[in-house]
């Protein structure tokens, strides 16, 4: 029996593609922002990942490669 969306699920949308990580990069520098892994803050390290929440304004989230592995 469906009963509708599971409220204790977030949709999220893992973006691994460079050229689409390389655009949320121009855009966060646009707005004064650096992408960085928002998980260790190691400012030398590539964004592997960007994490996008949909819900509530789109939040998203850079992750290197080390700290992408090392999610559940």
């Amino acid at each position: 029996m469906e009963t509708g969306p599971n409220p204790n699920y977030v949709r999220i949308e893992l973006i691994d593609d460079p050229a689409a990580i390389a655009e949320f990069g121009f855009e966060a520098n646009c707005e004064g922002d650096d992408l960085i892994c928002r998980r260790c803050g190691d400012a030398k390290l590539s964004i592997a990942a960007i994490l996008v929440v949909p819900a509530g304004g789109h939040a998203r989230w850079a992750l290197c490669a080390k700290c992408l592995l090392e999610m559940p």
